[in-house]
C-alpha cells in the first residue's frame, strides 16, 4: 500500500478549481510567539471523550489535544500559511504506522511519551483504549470496520511499544484513519483506577479528566463552557512555545469578533461569513482563508412521508438557488455545489429550475406542497445555518413547501438527533474526518454505516464504494471513474443534497503561527506558535 498523498482523483481536481489563494500573511519569524493562547469557539462539548459526542465541538477538543496515533500533515509555510489539504499522515503518538508484510494488518510502533501521571505510553494503552472506545461510542466501531480493521480481533500486542492492528482487508485509507478523533488513546493505567461495574470504560471519570499522551495537563474544564490546559514540561513530544491554552465557548459571534480584535483571544472561527471581511480590516487580525473539502448539506429522512419520494427530493434540489445561497448566506465564500461529491459530473438536479421543480412536485402528488420541518444548529455547520435556513425556507415556498424552522442550540442535542435519526430535514456539514473519498462517501451514504440515518441505501453504490476503498490512491484514473459513478448513483437517490463547498477560515492574532486548519478542519494545540 502506498503512502497516503494529496486528495485523490476527481476530488483533488475539483478542490484545485475552488482554491483562490489564502488570505492573510504570516510574519511569525519576526514576531514573538505568545506563551498563552485563548481560542474562542462557538461551542464546547460536555465531555473530554467522544461520549457523548458533541459534533463539531468535540472535534475542537479532541483534535486540539491530539492523543491520536497519527495526524494529518500540514503543508503550510511562512509564505503560504494555509497549504493544501492532504491525505498524507505522520505520527503523533506513533513513530510509524505501516501495512504488515502479509497485508493482514497495520503495524504501529509507539513513541516514548509519558502521560500527565508519569506513565509511559504502551501497547496496552492502545489495546485498552481502542477496545473501550468501541464500547462507549458505537460509531467508532463502525468506522474501524469500514476502514478494514477486524473489530472482533483488533489488537495484537507484539511488544510493549509495538502493536499490530488486525485487518479483514486493507483499504486505501486504513492507515489514514488512525488520525480519527474517535481513536483517542488514554493512559490505561490511570484510567483503569476509575473503572466501576456500572462504568467499565471509566468514561464518567475520563469525560472530566485528562489521562492521555497529549502533553497537556488539565487545569480546568467546565462542560460546554471552558477548557484550560497547560503544557506538561516532562512530555517528550514536539510542540511550539505555547505553555497554556484556554478554549472558551462564545456562542455570540459579535462577542467572539470583539475578543479577537481586542487581542483577548488569539484564535477564533465560526463567524458569520460577512464578519470575516470586517475582521480582516483589523490591524491586529489575520484571516486564514484556506482550501477545504468540506461541504454544507441538506439531509433528508427518506423513510416515510413526502420525502420518501426521490422526485420530491429532486424538486427541492432544483428549487434551491445555490449561487444565491453562496452570495446571500456565505458572503461569496465557498462554491455552489454541482453534484453530491466533488469530482463527480455536474448533475441536472443541481441546476436551479423552478419550472421543473414544480412539475416534479405535481408528478409526485404534491402539487399543493406540504409542511416540512427543517432542523438546524449554529454548532454545525455554524452561524451561517440561520441565514441558510431562512433563504431555503423562502426558496422552497415557491414550490409550495411550508418550511417550519427548528433551531437546536445544544451541540450534543443536535448530534444526538442526527445519530438517532430524529429529523425530517436538517442542515448539516460533512467535515472531513478521513479525507479519502472512499471513507467520507461511506459515513452517511453506505447502507451499513452507523451514521447513515437517512434510511436511503443502494446496492450499486455500496459495490462501487467498496471497489474505491480497494483501489490504491495511485490508481488515479480508476478512482476518478468510480467517484463519478458513485456520484451519479447518489445524485439519482438524493438522500443528501450538497449545497456549498466551503472554505476553512480562521481568524488569528497577526503573527501567530501554527493555527492552520488540518485536513479535518481543526487546529492542533501543540503546533501553536511553531
Amino acid at each position: 500500500m502506498n503512502r497516503l498523498r494529496l486528495l485523490s482523483g476527481g476530488l483533488a481536481a475539483a478542490l484545485a478549481l475552488s482554491v483562490t489563494g489564502c488570505g492573510g500573511s504570516s510574519d511569525a519569524s519576526s514576531t514573538q510567539q505568545p506563551d498563552n493562547v485563548v481560542v474562542a469557539v462557538g461551542a464546547l462539548p460536555d465531555s473530554l471523550t467522544p461520549a457523548p459526542w458533541g459534533g463539531s465541538a468535540s472535534h475542537v477538543v479532541l483534535s486540539g489535544l491530539g492523543s491520536q496515533l497519527l495526524q494529518y500533515k500540514t503543508t503550510a509555510t511562512a509564505s503560504d500559511p494555509c497549504g493544501q489539504p492532504t491525505t498524507e499522515v505522520s505520527g503523533r503518538l506513533a513513530e510509524s504506522a505501516t501495512p504488515a508484510p502479509d497485508g493482514k494488518g497495520v503495524v504501529v510502533k509507539l513513541r516514548k511519551l509519558t502521560s500527565q501521571f508519569g506513565h509511559t505510553l504502551s501497547a496496552e494503552d492502545v489495546r485498552w483504549s481502542l477496545q473501550i472506545g468501541m464500547q462507549r461510542q458505537p460509531v467508532m466501531k463502525g468506522t474501524l470496520s469500514s476502514s478494514g480493521f477486524d473489530v472482533n480481533n483488533l489488537v495484537k500486542v507484539i511488544d510493549d511499544s509495538t502493536v499490530e492492528l488486525n485487518t479483514t482487508s486493507l483499504t486505501s485509507f486504513s492507515v489514514e484513519s488512525l488520525q480519527n478523533n474517535l481513536f483517542y488513546i488514554h493512559d490505561s493505567v490511570e484510567a483503569k483506577k476509575h473503572v466501576t461495574p456500572d462504568d467499565p470504560t471509566a468514561n464518567n471519570w475520563l469525560s472530566k479528566n485528562l489521562a492521555d499522551y497529549s502533553g497537556w495537563a488539565l487545569e480546568e474544564f467546565t462542560p460546554g463552557t471552558s477548557l484550560t490546559v497547560t503544557a506538561d514540561p516532562k512530555w517528550e513530544g514536539k510542540r511550539g512555545p505555547v505553555k497554556r491554552v484556554v478554549v472558551k465557548a462564545v456562542p455570540n459571534t459579535s462577542t467572539r469578533s470583539q475578543l479577537v480584535q481586542t487581542g483577548e483571544a488569539q484564535v477564533a472561527n465560526g463567524f458569520e461569513y460577512d464578519q470575516y471581511a470586517s475582521l480582516g480590516d483589523s490591524p491586529n487580525v489575520s484571516i486564514l482563508n484556506c482550501p477545504s473539502a468540506t461541504r454544507d448539506t441538506l439531509m433528508f429522512s427518506t423513510k416515510s412521508g413526502p420525502l420518501a419520494d426521490a422526485r420530491v427530493r429532486h424538486a427541492i434540489s432544483e428549487a434551491i438557488d445555490r449561487a444565491a445561497l453562496v452570495k446571500g448566506a456565505y458572503a461569496g465564500y465557498g462554491k455552489a455545489s454541482q453534484a453530491t461529491f466533488p469530482g463527480g459530473d455536474p448533475s441536472s438536479f443541481y441546476s436551479f429550475n423552478l419550472d421543473d421543480a414544480k412539475k416534479l412536485m405535481a408528478d409526485a402528488g404534491y402539487a399543493n406542497g406540504f409542511k416540512l420541518d427543517l432542523s438546524y444548529s449554529a454548532t454545525r455547520p455554524g452561524p451561517v445555518a440561520a441565514k441558510s435556513a431562512v433563504l431555503i425556507q423562502s426558496m422552497l415556498k415557491q414550490i409550495g413547501i411550508d418550511v417550519q424552522l427548528q433551531n437546536i442550540a445544544s451541540s450534543t442535542d443536535f448530534s444526538s438527533a442526527l445519530i438517532q435519526g430524529r429529523f425530517q430535514a436538517v442542515l448539516y456539514s460533512e467535515p472531513i474526518v478521513i479525507a479519502d473519498p472512499a471513507f467520507y462517501s461511506y459515513a452517511y451514504y453506505a447502507g451499513d454505516a452507523p451514521s447513515n440515518t437517512t434510511g436511503w441505501k443502494d446496492a450499486k453504490f455500496d459495490q462501487l464504494r467498496t471497489q474505491l476503498a480497494a483501489t490504491p490512491q495511485d490508481k488515479t484514473a480508476q478512482r476518478n471513474d468510480l467517484i463519478k459513478q458513485m456520484t451519479a448513483v447518489v445524485d439519482a437517490g438524493a438522500p443528501i443534497l450538497s449545497l456549498v463547498e466551503t472554505r476553512g477560515i480562521i481568524a488569528t492574532k497577526k503573527g501567530l503561527s501554527g493555527a492552520t486548519p488540518l485536513s479535518n478542519g481543526q487546529i492542533y494545540f501543540n503546533a501553536l506558535g511553531s
